[in-house]
């Protein structure tokens, strides 16, 4: 092979050597060039909960979340409480939009005692919200939602709660 031919094929793999090392370079460049931001989140954790149910009626928890709407108090007291009935029913401390309102849906079944008054109050941390008064009627079936007001935060984390309903 000629020296010419050699040379040639030299420079030609030295060059895709040279182009490698640029590109890496100039990746490198870039990468430190980048800015980086680092941003910190806080959770909260809940470490338990209990919903104490008796009589023949179902709860379930709905959980927390943030109310968008204010709402007046329904049920706070037993001389009007919140009856079960066909259509789904609300029972609930005032409400303050912008809060955190924890929400537990009380179903009555067959198995319920007829026109009876069950008191529901929730406890987070060591704060109890409620009662709430609900009444089963002659109609054992339907829902009420038991919502309560607990504020614009929730204990430090972790913390618990419980639901009852007797």
């Amino acid at each position: 092979m000629s020296k010419a031919k050699r040379l040639s094929r030299f420079v030609g793999r030295g060059s895709s050597w040279i182009f490698a090392v640029k590109l890496l370079l100039s990746l490198v460049a870039i990468v430190l060039a980048a800015s980086i931001s680092v941003t910190s989140s806080t959770y909260q954790a809940e470490i338990g909960s209990a919903v104490n149910v008796v009589n023949g009626l179902v709860a379930t928890d709905k959980g927390f979340s943030v109310s968008p709407t204010a709402g007046a108090s329904a049920g706070t007291s037993c001389s009007s409480p919140v009856s079960f009935s066909a259509s789904p029913q609300t029972a609930n401390t005032t409400i303050v939009a912008g809060h955190l309102v924890y929400d537990v849906q009380v179903n009555a079944t067959s198995g319920a005692s007829t026109n009876t008054q069950f008191n529901v109050t929730l406890v987070v941390g060591s704060t109890t919200y409620g009662p709430l008064c609900i009444q089963t009627l002659t109609l054992l079936s339907g829902t009420i939602d038991c919502r309560f007001d607990v504020g614009t935060a929730l204990p430090a984390s972790p913390y618990t709660f419980k639901v009852t309903v007797q």
